[in-house]
């Protein structure tokens, strides 16, 4: 009898010590895409908090409603940073596209994903995504994504929080529905 209680006293500390708490973070906002129109934008992330070592997060995506694109925000040297795609993006009332590494968004809020929490999240975007009469287009949607603008938006962060063994995350939202 004494056997079996300290192994199960070893198993519950070995399963506290490789449990996880997992957060996602998520927001919602109402804006206007890059071709103008009203529309819904998601952005999340999850992080992994380990009761030993570093705590792992990322990246951020930011979804918009009728969009064919999600945005990454990944952490860099520069900060949390969202970097264009040749052919794809433009800066914001500028013709051509953007070079390879120029960065079309950053969040001014933090420079570290494990960093940012619940609450307010401020970040910018200065391009657009690159349409015209030959971009693909599938009934309402496009590559359009948040517009570009010099104030940032802010988003208000929420935090859903699990705990877990196993490791499992929290279910990352759906993309916002296209009116």
């Amino acid at each position: 009898m004494h056997t079996i209680a300290r192994n199960i006293a070893w198993l519950l500390v070995f399963g506290f010590l490789t449990g996880c708490t997992h957060s996602l973070y998520h927001a919602e906002l109402d804006t206007l895409n890059s071709e103008g129109n009203p529309r819904k934008s998601v952005l999340y992330w999850s992080k992994t908090d380990k009761l030993i070592g570093d705590a792992k997060a990322g990246p951020i995506l930011l979804m918009t409603a009728c969009s064919t694109r999600r945005i990454h925000f990944d952490e860099t040297e520069t900060g949390i940073v969202f970097r264009g795609t040749p052919g794809q993006d433009r800066i914001s009332e500028q013709s051509g596209t953007v070079a390879e590494g120029t960065i079309c968004g950053k969040v001014q809020s933090d420079s570290k994903i494990t960093d940012l929490q619940a609450g307010p999240l401020l970040l910018t975007v200065s391009c657009e995504a690159m349409t015209d009469e030959f971009s693909i287009r599938t009934g309402l949607f496009s590559p359009s994504y948040l517009q570009a603008r010099e104030s940032p938006y802010q988003f208000e962060v929420q935090e859903e929080r699990s705990w877990s063994v196993l490791g499992r995350t929290p279910d990352a939202p759906e993309p916002p529905a296209c009116p």
